[in-house]
């Protein structure tokens, strides 16, 4: 029983270092991110048209 829980606590941490490694966002995705956030949903960006009533 104690190995068997120690072996899920090393299988637990591996998978979450290995989570970190693979799957952050590095500094350029966030600014990525934020700038076509920006764009999508400021006024200053926003285009007149044909569907605006």
């Amino acid at each position: 029983m104690n190995e068997s829980v120690w072996i899920g606590i090393y299988v637990l941490i591996g998978i979450y270092i290995a989570y970190k490694l693979f799957f952050k966002k590095n500094k350029f995705d966030l600014e990525y991110a934020r700038l076509y956030n920006k764009i999508l949903n400021s006024e200053e960006c926003k285009v007149k048209g044909q569907y605006e009533k």
